[in-house]
């Protein structure tokens, strides 16, 4: 497991997390305990290199190299220099074993139940809550629109965007700004640093 040491990384946060009433709003500047689910650009390669590292990427990613410390049929967990958990076998190549070494692209979010309401009762899975002190926040909102299939939404990355102002407590979009077909999302990034 990796030793606690102070970690600044970018964590996705959804909407969805808040208004279901999973956590209180968040504030820049204060103390909140929680566990993070990752996701792969595309998954994670069986490595022979057999570090634990983590570096942010431009687009708030962070390439990393870690071992895979749990796995079973309904979750995965990985430590990359912090542990996270998946509940997406595809999120790491076939053929990989607990021990194994994987290394890829990824992205964190707040885990929004599954960890804390379940996972966190599986015999042997890690503690996988972190405390977190929020040092900022950034609003995103790059829209979503209509994928082709007509049925799910999908991020218009051509219109990425995040206002990275400093914002105190979040807020949910105005109403009537939201092209048709587009959604937004009034949670998006914010900066946090393990303790």
């Amino acid at each position: 497991m990796s030793e606690a040491k102070p970690l600044n990384l970018g964590i996705y946060l959804s909407r969805w997390i808040v208004e279901d009433g999973n956590y209180d709003d968040f504030r820049v500047g204060e103390r909140r305990k929680f566990g993070l689910e990752f996701w792969a650009s595309s998954p994670l390669k069986r490595t022979t290199d057999h570090r634990t590292s983590l570096q942010e990427q431009r687009d708030h990613s962070c390439c990393v190299s870690g071992r895979l410390l749990f796995a079973t049929d309904s979750v995965l967990v990985i430590d990359c220099g912090v542990l996270a958990y998946s509940e997406r076998k595809s999120e790491i190549e076939g053929g990989c074993s607990v021990g194994d070494f994987v290394q890829g692209e990824l992205k964190f979010g707040i885990d929004p139940f599954f960890y804390f309401e379940s996972h966190s009762k599986i015999r042997g899975i890690p503690a996988l809550i972190y405390e977190w002190q929020i040092n900022s926040i950034e609003h995103d909102t790059t829209p979503y629109i209509l994928s082709s299939d007509g049925r799910t939404y999908a991020r218009d990355e051509s219109q990425q965007y995040c206002l990275a102002s400093v914002i105190p407590k979040l807020q949910p979009p105005p109403k009537g700004k939201c092209k048709k077909n587009v959604k937004t999302s009034a949670y998006g990034l914010f900066w946090a640093k393990s303790l």
